[in-house]
């Protein structure tokens, strides 16, 4: 039988609660899975959250779509299969839990392709916290150190690609070049002068035209095709 562990659900009592997040966890580590179930339940943008340990059972609860959010650690054997988890449950929103030598790995981040990345040496409940509510606003959380990293090797292996024409509008490069700086939707939208909703759609052409599955690979590749200096 599937094992499934409740980890907590708290009541639907008000709005911000019925906007918490329902998270879904599946990682093998047994002390980063113990670390999890102590942290999760007292996160403010957790509603619910539940522990899986087999993937069929994990696949069957996505497909129900009961959650938003679903946990991976890049040791996870389903974490070999996220291109296509990401494939088939659009809309849940996937958070790596990097190991260190994932996180030190040229190619990790295009063999992971999540919605966002922690580092495992370096999680907290306050950082945890912060990853599911930019999440939850449709950002990409990422480590500092991550984000650099790529950028660099983008800028390194920027002369290794074969010449492509990317046409962007002024606007959706102006909404490039505050992603490449990291701004979130709402920060775009006031530098912009211009709704959330509309500073969505132009991130999306933007991904769109780059062929990017998320806002870290839009900005790898913008500056590999020398959009971005």
């Amino acid at each position: 039988m599937n094992a499934l562990t409740e980890i907590q659900e708290k009541p639907d009592s008000s709005e911000r609660t019925a906007a918490r997040l329902a998270v879904a966890v599946h990682v093998e580590a047994e002390l980063l899975r113990l670390g999890l179930r102590a942290m999760l339940p007292g996160l403010a943008p957790v509603g619910h959250a539940e522990e899986f340990t087999h993937p069929a059972a994990l696949e069957q609860a996505l497909a129900g779509n009961r959650f938003h959010v679903l946990i991976l650690s890049s040791s996870t054997h389903a974490s070999a299969s996220l291109g296509r988890l990401r494939h088939t449950h659009p809309g849940v929103r996937t958070l790596l839990l990097l190991d260190p030598a994932d996180a030190a790995s040229d190619s990790a981040l295009a063999r992971l392709p999540a919605d966002g990345y922690l580092l495992r040496e370096e999680l907290t409940a306050a950082a945890l916290e912060r990853a599911l509510a930019q999440l939850a606003a449709d950002e990409m959380p990422m480590p500092l150190r991550l984000g650099r990293q790529l950028i660099s090797q983008a800028g390194e292996s920027a002369h290794l690609l074969p010449a492509r024409r990317v046409r962007l509008t002024a606007r959706e490069y102006d909404v490039l070049t505050h992603l490449v700086a990291g701004l979130s939707n709402k920060q775009i939208a006031r530098r912009l002068r211009i709704s959330e909703h509309g500073v969505k759609r132009l991130v999306s052409s933007v991904l769109l035209k780059l062929g990017a599955a998320n806002r870290t690979a839009a900005v790898v590749t913008a500056i590999k095709l020398g959009l971005i200096d």
